[in-house]
């Protein structure tokens, strides 16, 4: 287990560990900059260390010079591919050298003490079973669902707890743990969180790298008691983990946080049985700079509402699928081949069981009986939606696809499937009235246009380094640099289906990615995580990354009207709530962030590197 998730450090003293760190050492820099971040650069080995002791001096003064762990954990970069693991798919991402220090010293009692450079998250603690009690009794209707992880974290979401607050992100790994195994006495930890450089609210998983931290906590004060995970195990485990927080997504996060090597991009099998993770080679020359566009992906906008909604198009896209397969499949089995002879079957057939007609004549649905024998056996949910696992041509998936309806209403889809609304709200969320209906039919082909996108990047990718690697053509020939001018025309084909399929942008994003298309070195660009504010990652010419930077500066922050919509968005927001409610407070707290990073827009914009996941530091062997 401690191979897997490289915690074979040994703890040591914070004394020792600052001294380790304060000290000339080129074999330490070396480490860190080779193994860890990816980026050897002497200041900025520096600022690392500079974090790593602050992170165990406020450990320290807190605690005192007790036996402590200091590990880390990276923000993801959706760099390539999005969501595709809420719907097993598989998905491609990376990690960033911007990552979160935490020191661990183990307890010998259930609490969990936490503490947080960042004044914005005060200081906490919990008992472990006193939180597993308390989640585990929360009001519970035998009769209506099982009482499993997934139904209890739908309905009770952080029992006892506010929406967003910063410690459901590490009470969430123990009460899982403790969910798969009621009886284990779990040891709890000090936890010190130092300064983090993972872009916060953001759109690169720092809440998912505390996710992993946590679970790492627990793992090293609890590892005698916990059975031999494998990777897999753990992965899908701090995936449903998360689900505590109020946000049903997939694995994804968490399996590249913890599985990702320096310079590595993963390309994680959600779809397999088993899930696993292939490492792909990057196109060389490029540089990725990742732009916060500093409107905070926040719950008081809505972010988690938009989240979960989205979830919910795919899901009931997915039911409604399995509708649509289990009618076809009855009338299959009652009429056979002969339904080869009846024109028009098909769409009589859906009109009739869901009252839609398809938005394309499906002739080859319709005509060709044995196409849907591969089909019924192999549609998991929408991320199966690829010639590769379906088993049937891009044709007829298309015409699959349009068999669902363009938008359905709670109502409608409710009636279907046989669902109230507090059914629909459970497993879908309702919309806004006025966001209309589920748009299930976009949900479907963003997943289909994801899954070719996706092969054609690992496609991309393996040419390009086998042939760079055998010499057959050169990193800086016009036959390689096809390879980059086509990953970037990709990237931008991705936010396309990203803003207009899936509908997660927004007009502050737009304009962001507007604006870096005429950057110098631009090849392609889009939105990095759930989306609804945070950043965008820019793929870029490498070389040109100070001259990018510089013109994101001139043309982005340096413009204030390019805020103004975000401004009153603030202020309506402020408006619309009582003064000094959360909701009032959150507005002129994200306001006043915006000023804060406007007048230091230099943290907001930078090429980042493909850093190790997450980790231990092992320092005792520098000692």
């Amino acid at each position: 287990m401690s191979d897997l998730f490289y915690l074979n450090a040994k703890s040591m003293l914070p004394s020792q560990m600052i001294e380790i760190l304060s000290a000339e050492n080129t074999d330490l820099d070396e480490y860190l900059g080779t193994e860890i971040y990816a980026n050897n650069n002497k200041e900025y080995i520096a600022i690392q260390k500079e974090r790593m002791i602050q992170t165990l001096a406020l450990h320290q003064n807190s605690v005192g010079d007790i036996p402590v762990y200091l590990l880390r954990a990276p923000g993801r970069l959706n760099a390539f591919l999005e969501y595709l693991d809420m719907c097993a798919g598989d998905h491609m991402s990376t990690t960033i050298d911007g990552d979160i220090p935490v020191a661990v010293s183990i307890r010998d009692d259930g609490k969990v003490v936490c503490r947080n450079d960042n004044l914005l998250f005060a200081e906490g603690r919990f008992d472990i079973e006193t939180e597993f009690n308390l989640f585990k009794n929360s009001p519970w209707d035998e009769s209506k669902l099982p009482d499993t992880w997934d139904n209890r974290t739908r309905l009770h979401p952080y029992y006892g707890h506010k929406a967003g607050e910063w410690l459901n992100y590490v009470r969430c790994s123990f009460l899982r743990t403790k969910w798969e195994f009621p009886d284990l006495k779990l040891l709890g930890a000090n936890m010190t969180f130092g300064p983090a450089s993972a872009p916060f609210r953001a759109g690169t998983s720092s809440s998912s790298a505390i996710v992993v931290l946590s679970f790492l906590a627990m793992y090293l004060a609890n590892h005698d008691l916990l059975p031999k995970w494998s990777m897999s195990d753990v992965c899908r485990l701090l995936g449903e983990a998360e689900w505590y927080v109020g946000t049903h997504g997939g694995a994804n996060d968490q399996t590249t946080i913890l599985r990702n090597c320096p310079n590595g991009v993963l390309y994680n099998r959600h779809s397999a049985p088993i899930l696993d993770s292939d490492i792909l080679p990057c196109i060389e020359g490029v540089k990725v700079v990742l732009v916060d566009s500093l409107w905070e992906a926040n719950k008081a906008l809505g972010a988690n509402h938009i989240f979960n909604l989205r979830k919910g198009w795919m899901d009931l896209a997915d039911d409604l699928m399995k509708h649509i397969l289990n009618t076809v499949k009855g009338y299959i089995n009652s009429v056979g081949v002969e339904a080869e002879n009846k024109p028009g079957w098909l769409p009589d057939l859906i009109n009739s069981a869901m009252c839609i007609s398809p938005c394309k004549y499906p002739a080859i649905l319709e005509s060709k009986i044995d196409v849907w024998k591969p089909i019924f056996k192999n549609y998991n949910k929408l991320g199966s939606l690829s010639e590769d696992i379906l088993g049937v041509s891009s044709e007829v998936i298309e015409e699959l696809i349009c068999l669902l309806p363009e938008e359905i209403s709670a109502d409608d889809a409710g009636k279907l499937l046989g669902k109230t609304n507090s059914d629909m709200e459970r497993d879908y969320t309702l919309p806004y009235e006025s966001e209309g209906g589920y748009r299930v039919r976009n949900a479907a082909i963003f997943f289909f246009k994801e899954n070719r996108i996706g092969r054609r990047l690992e496609h991309l990718f393996i040419e390009a380094d086998k042939r760079l690697s055998s010499s057959e053509i050169a990193i800086d020939s016009d036959e390689y640099d096809f390879y980059r001018l086509e990953v970037g025309q990709i990237l931008d084909e991705l936010q396309k289906t990203i803003r207009d399929d899936f509908q997660v942008s927004n007009n502050q994003l737009d304009l962001l990615l507007n604006i870096s298309k005429s950057g110098p070195g631009y090849l392609g660009g889009k939105l990095t995580g759930a989306g609804s504010g945070g950043c965008v990652s820019i793929m870029i010419r490498d070389g040109y990354e100070d001259a990018f930077c510089e013109y994101i500066d001139e043309n982005y922050y340096r413009q204030v009207n390019n805020f103004d919509e975000y401004r009153k968005t603030l202020d309506d927001l402020a408006k619309d709530n009582a003064e000094n409610s959360s909701e009032w407070m959150m507005a002129k707290e994200m306001k006043q962030n915006l000023e804060n990073a406007l007048g230091g827009y230099c943290n907001y914009r930078r090429a980042v590197t493909f850093s190790r996941g997450a980790c231990a530091i092992e320092l005792e062997n520098f000692a």
